[in-house]
């Protein structure tokens, strides 16, 4: 290989750091927020996803986002309607009016990796195409699973463009742990979807 292959090959390749968490849960949110806004600063990404049951996690990242004068978008992404309760949603309407006053755009949409399939499984067993996948990405971690399903749901909302790369952020039921960068696809074209880097998670 003569030198001008290897310089070029050195320019095409880049060395990145995955922070890993000794264990999952929500004691890890404050740094995988801040890990999350600082990949997405250093790539000049427009927008940051957020799972988010309360909408208090997607606070905090607006927090973590204005420290760091990250720009971009934040958007909050939340169970359907009626996921535990068939007349409310789990965020309530003092802190959508709140995320609002931010700025922050939610996304309320049926689970991209389950949704009607789910009703069935309940009722008659079984299991479904998307749940495998689901499964899958929980053998990483739970947190690495909703982060790749929050993004499809968002594209599939219209809240984020399919060709532009994304910052996800995922957890257990409260909190984050883990963060990717992802190029978005629909659920009608998941195998377009490309997880780009992980930045980090629980090991």
């Amino acid at each position: 290989m003569n030198f001008t292959n290897k310089n070029e090959m050195m320019k095409r390749s880049t060395e990145k750091t995955i922070h890993y968490f000794s264990q999952p849960g929500k004691e890890n949110t404050q740094k995988t927020l801040e890990l999350a806004v600082g990949r997405a600063s250093l790539l000049q990404l427009k927008a940051i996803l957020v799972s988010t049951k309360s909408g208090e996690t997607a606070l905090r990242l607006t927090e973590a986002a204005q420290a760091s004068h990250y720009n971009g978008r934040i958007i909050a992404v939340t169970y359907h309607q009626g996921f535990f309760n068939n007349q409310s949603s789990t965020i309530s309407e003092d802190v959508q009016k709140l995320l609002s006053e931010k700025n922050i755009s939610i996304v309320m949409s049926s689970h991209a990796l389950s949704g009607v399939s789910r009703s069935f499984r309940e009722k008659y067993g079984g299991i479904s195409i998307p749940e495998i996948i689901a499964e899958s990405f929980r053998r990483i971690s739970q947190g690495f699973k909703v982060a790749v399903e929050i993004t499809i749901m968002a594209a599939d909302a219209g809240a984020v463009p399919s060709d532009q790369d994304v910052v996800a952020i995922g957890g257990q039921s409260q909190g984050a742990d883990a963060a990717l960068v992802l190029r978005p696809a629909h659920q009608n074209s998941f195998f377009d979807l490309k997880i780009k880097e992980v930045i980090c998670f629980p090991s």
